[in-house]
């Protein structure tokens, strides 16, 4: 860590790094009684148990964590299970005690399934949603909740716990589509004989092309190898990329990741939506980021649905370039190649893509289609875009990567 720390200030000193001037302003205390820490501290001493007990297989103690975090966790003043962003920024919840305890009970949830004890299962998750009221784990809670009582025949307490998960205005991206899919495949008549609202929305199919490739390995587990179309090995990722530069459509510029979008989300927000500001690394993954910029960054989102995004792009690259920001990597993409993804994307689908990202980063940052394909049309700059999901032949989509292309094609 030290080295690490000396080489960074040398590259400072030296200009090769260069890092922007941060605004601090302290307004809140982490802990607002001595009380609460000393709480935290046990509570952490609780975590260190239970982790080191799972390390050796001692389940006698990890069950005992277990239950004297449930019972901790039940007797926790409401005021700490019902911190919201009025009160204390939600990023301090995870200083207090009850924070700790859920995480500890959430792991436990997985050592009980592990051994299919599902009624113990079930009574942790229950005690979970009961006593945690903001928090983006429950939607994981409800989902688990949903189909342990389904192992355990309770079909239609199982179909009512989804029916709650998916309208619970804490649950998001995967987890909410994975609870409605979830109400849709339960709630056949005569259960249920009203439809949900967002039934054509679930049940529209997900587009798929397929491409042969002549595989290396057929082990079960082990990392997909193929002949490329230019007879060199590469993975599925890399066949994909030769297959729609060749024969799917001459794609041109293909891009093997999403980290660009990640990088014009920074760009674009620069210092509109406090990325120069000492809460940003801290709020980005919080409902607060959003909720204390809403304004501001609707106006940004505005200016790029109307197409304006090429601009403000380049504005704030020549502003801003060489300074280290949370996103963007100035020596790996040139302004040139993220120039050509604005004008094929275009200010519609980049807008509702970077709203995700603005509003609800920790659930969209994850299941983004691997590959981002572009070509212009005509020498005038019109392009399109295609985003793409690769997988195996064995692989399948996860929930949060089903939200991602259902959102995204969704009209």
């Amino acid at each position: 860590m030290a080295k690490f720390v000396d080489s960074l200030m040398v590259k400072v000193e030296f200009g090769i790094v260069k890092f922007p001037d941060y605004v601090c302003s302290i307004s809140h205390r982490i802990f607002q009684e001595r009380n609460d820490l000393l709480e935290y501290e046990d509570a952490i001493r609780v975590a260190q148990v239970m982790d080191e007990s799972l390390d050796n297989n001692k389940m006698d103690l990890v069950t005992r964590c277990i239950d004297l975090s449930e019972n901790r966790l039940c007797i926790m003043p409401k005021r700490e299970n019902a911190i919201t962003p009025e009160r204390l920024p939600s990023f301090f919840s995870r200083f207090s005690a009850s924070w700790v305890y859920s995480k500890i009970l959430t792991l436990g949830v997985s050592v009980y399934e592990r051994d299919r004890r599902y009624e113990d299962a079930v009574r942790i998750l229950k005690t979970l949603l009961s006593t945690v009221a903001c928090d983006r784990r429950r939607g994981y809670w409800a989902l688990r909740l949903s189909i342990d009582l389904e192992h355990m025949g309770r079909s239609n307490e199982s179909l009512s716990t989804a029916e709650g998960g998916a309208i619970d205005p804490w649950v998001h991206a995967g987890s909410k589509f994975a609870l409605q899919r979830r109400v849709l495949r339960l709630s056949k008549p005569p259960r249920r004989w009203k439809v949900p609202s967002y039934a054509d929305y679930v049940k529209r199919n997900i587009r798929e092309v397929s491409i042969e490739g002549r595989p290396l390995n057929c082990e079960t587990g082990a990392k997909n190898v193929f002949y490329g179309y230019d007879g060199e090995l590469c993975g599925v990722e890399q066949l994909a990329l030769q297959y729609y530069a060749d024969e799917g459509g001459g794609w041109q510029d293909c891009l093997l990741d999403l980290v660009k979008i990640f990088s014009l989300r920074s760009l674009l927000f620069f210092t509109t939506l406090g990325t120069l500001q000492y809460d940003f690394f801290v709020l980005v993954q919080t409902d607060d980021f959003y909720k204390s910029r809403e304004n501001i960054a609707e106006s940004q989102l505005k200016r790029i649905r109307d197409g304006m995004a090429e601009e403000m792009l380049i504005s704030s690259w020549e502003l801003h370039q060489g300074t280290s920001c949370q996103g963007v990597n100035w020596a790996r993409y040139s302004l040139t190649d993220l120039r050509a993804v604005v004008a094929c994307v275009g200010g519609h689908r980049l807008a509702s893509l970077l709203r995700h990202l603005a509003v609800d980063y920790r659930s969209w940052s994850s299941g983004m289609p691997d590959l981002l394909l572009w070509r212009f049309l005509d020498e005038r700059g019109g392009g399109e875009a295609k985003l793409v999901e690769v997988k195996g032949p064995r692989d399948q989509l996860s929930e949060q990567q089903r939200a991602w292309i259902l959102d995204l094609t969704w009209k």
